[in-house]
This record gives structure tokens, sequence and C-alpha cells, in this order.
């Protein structure tokens, strides 16, 4: 294009740098995570480019919530003696976490939570007694253990 007048140029090319289509986003990364990001993208068989894109166009306008509300549901299949662990969200939403797990596991899995529970109530109510109560550590002026 030719202008008469440099000034036209001049805003025709701020115009044309305003609305560019796309525009380059980078960012550093530690070596360790510019490797795992390659190997990723080769795994999916995308550019690092397209990768990065897909991240920010899931995450740019969607705000996610950190914790959801729900329950667990692990559920016994007879057709081949295994059992499948799923969270069932409030909303109806069901999401399998495991599936084919045998006996053993559930029985491992369900001894660890059970030892789990135990040293999380022994620290939460640091072994008191039935009637013991728990006693701001202000009353007390900073005596006692903590």
């Amino acid at each position: 294009m030719v202008f008469e007048n440099p000034e036209d140029e001049e805003e025709a090319i701020r115009e044309f740098k305003e609305s560019k289509e796309y525009v380059s986003v980078s960012t550093r990364l530690p070596n360790i995570d510019a490797v795992l990001l390659g190997l990723r993208c080769k795994r999916e068989n995308k550019t690092t480019s397209e990768f990065i894109r897909d991240l920010i166009k899931k995450n740019i306008n969607s705000p996610r919530r950190q914790f959801l509300s729900g329950k667990n549901k692990i559920v016994y299949n007879k057709t081949n003696n295994s059992f499948s662990w799923f969270v069932q969200l409030d909303s109806g939403q069901e999401f399998e976490v495991l599936s084919n797990l045998n006996l053993d596991f559930i029985k491992n899995l369900d001894l660890e939570i059970n030892e789990a529970m135990k040293d999380r109530n022994a620290w939460i109510n640091n072994t008191k007694g039935k009637d013991s109560v728990d006693i701001p550590a202000e009353l007390l002026g900073g005596k006692g253990e903590s």
C-alpha cells in the first residue's frame, strides 16, 4: 500500500499491530520441566505450541473449584470377581477411579484407611478419655502440653 500522508501509514501500521489475530506467549522453564514437556508432547503427538495452547484454552475462562462434593462407591463385579472404585459427585456425575481391583487390594486399602483414622483420632483427641473435652490453651496461660 502506498500512502500519500506518512501519518496515515503510521496509523495503519499501529492498527494492524493492535488487531493481530495471534500473539506469541512464552515462558522460561527449568531444563527438567522442558524435557518432561517435550516427552509429554511427543506421547500426545502434539507440538509444544499446541499443548500450551490447549492448556490455556482449557483454563483461561474456566476457574476450577479446588474441592468437589460427593462420595466414594466401591462396587463388586460378580462376573470377574473384582471391585471398582467410583466417585459420585453431588451433581450426580460418576467417575471411575480404579477398576479390576482384587480382594487383597481392597482389604489392604481398608486396613490402611483404618490405621490412618486411628492415627488421626489419636492426634486430634490427643488420647483423651471419654469424659475429656477440649480446653483452650489460653485458659492455662500457656502452661501444659502443646
